[in-house]
């Protein structure tokens, strides 16, 4: 039986083989204990005892226990209620099992037992999973079957491309013990029932069909591969805001691809379905501010130009505080007030610096501000004056300056009563104007986190 260990296994590494005393699985064992001096690594076993099946699933796990021993490998043994945790998430049995299964190889490797856990996965198990997700309208992602390894590399899958009569005549010939799980003969399970009744009825018709998908499924894999790499090109993340930016030559595949990383990178790992990524897209060519809802409390919003950001969205922290000098860290950004002297130049020479310094987001502002003025988020009624405009509200005036509605709640402003004096690293009302001739403004430098 021929495994594939380049790329997978290394020297030096402690492999654990995820055994059941399942057929597969026993065989893994045994093929990976032969070659172990081979390819220096050491090899040990885990085992999971599910706790579905009663008596005979510990007895299966007793069984794992006694070939270890006269393997003389070591075995590390986890329990868990599958059961309670498929009632409490409401996933399936077998959605439910392989999630406890895999929290308990990834634990294994986390706590140093092992480099890697090895999984008995084969070229049907993979033929299954593709037929699977063809016949639940996956897309090309489904089409890719199982990886060879995931997780990091933490999980491998060297059996991969061995079919299932190799893996019988491997067994045969070696004439290794196994246990029968009953519960692979139950065709009430989706995979059991295409294990059992459908593939043997294509496999007569066609040979080599689980080869032939575990081909079909490279190919796959390596175009899926190119357009997550083009996909991942157009979103970028700052402080958990993915943001993509979509072009008219950015093609579907592409842009779907975008939208469903954006999404993870900026923490919605699942529970997105195919009609929020389309939700996402569709939000391309609608006006700044159009947003859609996703999963967990995340919303897409369209930006200003071809950009759509995602984000937990979260109501912004409000603060209110009096206006005076200091340093003071926000919810979205650091903001410096300090009063300082001005450069003793020409009218003509300081109206060019305040000029200059407020392209790089820096204000200068009377020094003799009302008394009474305060720093806080923006609110409803709110009017500002820009230098050397007329009073509107304030939301208009974001509003000519493209700025995203969710930054708007974040900017720190300069308020009296609801007149605004400055809105940080953006603009100074007239009514905070520097007065011709002033030796010392307030300098207000504000650093934004979006």
């Amino acid at each position: 039986m021929k495994l594939k260990f380049e790329g997978l296994i290394e020297k030096g590494d402690r492999v654990a083989v995820a055994v059941s005393g399942g057929k597969d699985s026993v065989a893994l064992f045994y093929a990976l204990c032969e070659a172990e001096k081979r390819l220096g690594i050491e090899v040990c076993a885990l085992n999971v005892e599910h706790g579905i099946r009663g008596a005979a699933s510990v007895n299966d796990s007793l069984f794992v226990k006694k070939i270890c021993d006269n393997a003389r490998k070591r075995l590390f043994f986890y329990q868990v209620d599958v059961p309670s945790f498929a009632a409490e998430t409401g996933m399936s049995i077998e959605t439910a099992a392989r999630e406890m299964r895999y929290s308990c190889f990834l634990r294994a490797v986390e706590e140093g037992l092992c480099d890697k856990v090895a999984t008995a996965h084969h070229a049907g198990d993979n033929a299954e999973s593709v037929l699977l997700n063809l016949f639940r309208g996956s897309g090309l992602k489904g089409l890719c079957g199982i990886p060879e390894k995931s997780y990091g590399g933490k999980i491998i899958r060297p059996m991969l491309g061995v079919g299932r009569e190799e893996i019988d005549r491997y067994v045969s010939e070696n004439d290794l013990p196994f246990v029968n799980d009953e519960s692979n003969f139950n065709d009430g399970y989706s995979r059991n029932f295409l294990r059992n009744r459908v593939i043997p009825v294509i496999k007569e018709r066609y040979p080599e069909f689980e080869q032939s998908v575990l081909r079909c499924s490279a190919i796959c894999a390596e175009t899926d591969e190119y357009i997550e790499k083009c996909a991942k090109k157009a979103v970028k993340l700052k402080n958990g805001v993915a943001e993509i930016t979509l072009s008219e030559d950015l093609v579907p595949p592409v842009s779907s691809a975008a939208a469903i990383y954006a999404m993870k990178a900026a923490g919605l790992e699942k529970d997105y379905e195919a009609s929020h990524v389309d939700a996402i897209l569709s939000l391309y060519g609608k006006q700044a501010g159009s947003g859609v809802d996703l999963p967990h409390g995340y919303r897409a919003e369209k930006r200003y130009g071809n950009g759509i950001i995602i984000y937990k969205d979260t109501e912004a922290e409000k603060f209110d505080f009096p206006f005076k000098n200091g340093r003071y860290n926000l919810s979205n950004g650091v903001l410096v007030i300090e009063k300082t002297a001005l450069p003793n130049i020409g009218e003509n020479e300081i109206a060019a610096f305040f000029a200059e310094e407020r392209k790089r987001g820096i204000l200068y502002v009377n020094a003799d501000l009302p008394e009474g003025a305060r720093i806080r988020t923006r609110m409803e009624g709110d009017v500002f004056r820009k230098f050397g405009s007329g009073s509107r509200p304030l939301k208009e005036y974001f509003i000519d300056e493209k700025t995203d509605r969710r930054k708007r709640d974040t900017i720190p402003v300069a308020a009296f009563g609801n007149e605004i004096l400055f809105v940080a690293g953006m603009e100074i009302s007239a009514l905070a104007a520097v007065p011709l001739g002033a030796a010392q403004a307030y300098k207000i430098t504000y650093e934004s986190k979006n």
